[in-house]
């Protein structure tokens, strides 16, 4: 960006309208401070009259200036010593996507829409191939209602198996996008030398085997919604262009100098604890905050017991061929792989009935009650499920982690990560 005069970074043009902005700041000496904007433009400095009071010394008294439009925020710099800078370049004024971050002197502050309340129930019981009737599900689907017709950036996050992918096909399918493509890129799925062509596209003849021209996942989504899955797992030193593609919707194919834009929607999802990511240097914070204009969280199943007898009929029902369903004993299971395991279960049982598709359990003559208390007795109970079914699927498939993931409905990763806690990794041999 350099010095330049920057107008806007904006490629295409967004559909979503802003209620409120905050900031807040996320590093130097004011770092955690909040300050709710008013409607019309505010001031940023160290003078007592601004609206956002910074006490950071290299800050100017009246520095920059924020104005908050139905979509985006226009930032000013008010001819400040130290300058206004967006990825790590200079502006004079420039319109910026909410979820940005921008550095006054030593401070770098958020641009982030007011927090809604997230307390709403929607009447649903089902909401794009999502099953369930509790209360935990129908707070997650009023919070896909409000924020699907938007194109603000979410980031969802939930254990393996909760059904991340679905809540994003929801939001697809209920924005005004749902004409256009719906593309899903895991980040987890793809060899790291391998990220930036998967994600950018790449030009025949750019590195040993590109014998075509190849377009890249930001370009697949043009007019539609990308699904990053696993974003946690994206390089560190892949994201400053990875942001630097999500504020100005511009990006190059490697081997390629001509730029290209794509408009879509970002949604991503991960399993990990970015923020935690970020403590420790190992996701950019600028990124961050860029994905998490919107966060919205998936309940694992042993956090909706009610939807478990629900599911198990819907999932037989998809078989053409209904069970009885056995409720008090899938309630009684732990579900570490959540919904895909219990689907897996059910799909067993219309073949092998439920007897052989439940993992066994004993009598409650043979339980014996440990001597410690509930939650320490629970997880260790849930330890020994989890090896036991872990031994009896790796001995079914011959040692093969490929096939037993598979049957488990778990990511390989995941399943891998399950075999190593409990010492069952197959001895001499790799991952298969």
């Amino acid at each position: 960006m350099g010095d330049s005069k920057t107008k806007s970074l904006l490629g295409g043009s967004s559909r979503s309208r802003v209620a409120g902005l905050c900031l807040v700041v996320i590093d130097g000496p004011d770092r955690g401070l909040r300050k709710q904007l008013e409607p019309g433009t505010s001031v940023i400095g160290t003078r007592a009259d601004c609206d956002l009071v910074l006490s950071d010394p290299t800050v100017s008294r009246r520095h920059s200036s924020i104005e908050l439009l139905p979509t985006t925020a226009r930032v000013r710099d008010l001819g400040s010593k130290n300058g206004t800078l967006y990825l790590g370049g200079r502006l004079e004024s420039v319109e910026l996507p909410i979820g940005a971050v921008i550095q006054v002197g030593e401070s770098h502050l958020a641009l982030l829409p007011v927090a809604q309340p997230r307390n709403a129930v929607s009447h649903r019981t089902e909401l794009e191939g999502m099953v369930g009737a509790s209360v935990a599900m129908r707070r997650l689907y009023a919070q896909i209602e409000r924020v699907a017709p938007t194109d603000t950036s979410v980031l969802v996050y939930g254990e393996t198996g909760t059904g991340k992918e679905l809540v994003a096909h929801a939001m697809h399918a209920h924005s005004t996008r749902a004409g256009g493509p719906f593309r899903v890129f895991n980040c987890g799925s793809v060899q790291r030398e391998l990220l930036q062509s998967a994600l950018f596209g790449h030009v025949r003849g750019s590195f040993t085997g590109a014998i075509r021209d190849v377009a890249g996942a930001f370009e697949a989504a043009d007019g539609g919604t990308l699904f990053l899955d696993e974003v946690g797992e994206l390089p560190i030193e892949l994201q400053p262009s990875f942001l630097r593609v999500l504020e100005t919707r511009a990006f190059q194919r490697v081997g390629e100098n001509t730029p290209r834009r794509s408009d879509f929607r970002l949604v991503c999802a991960t399993h990990q604890d970015l923020e935690a990511k970020v403590a420790r240097g190992e996701f950019r914070e600028d990124l961050f905050y860029r994905l998490a204009v919107f966060v919205l969280q998936v309940p694992p199943l042993r956090e909706r017991p009610d939807d478990i007898a629900l599911l198990a009929e819907h999932f037989a029902k998809e078989h053409g061929a209904p069970l009885p369903v056995p409720t008090a004993a899938l309630r009684g299971q732990p579900w570490p792989g959540n919904v895909r395991e219990l689907r897996n279960t059910v799909e067993r049982a219309a073949v092998v009935g439920w007897g052989e598709a439940l993992p066994p359990t004993a009598s409650p003559a043979e339980v014996e009650t440990p001597a410690v208390d509930y939650t320490n007795g629970r997880a260790q109970a849930i330890k020994r499920f989890e090896r036991d079914y872990l031994k009896a699927l790796l001995a079914r498939h011959q040692g093969s982690t490929s096939s037993a993931a598979r049957e488990a409905g778990l990511a390989r990763s995941y399943f891998y990560r399950l075999l190593e806690a409990h010492g069952l990794t197959p001895k001499g041999r790799k991952r298969d």
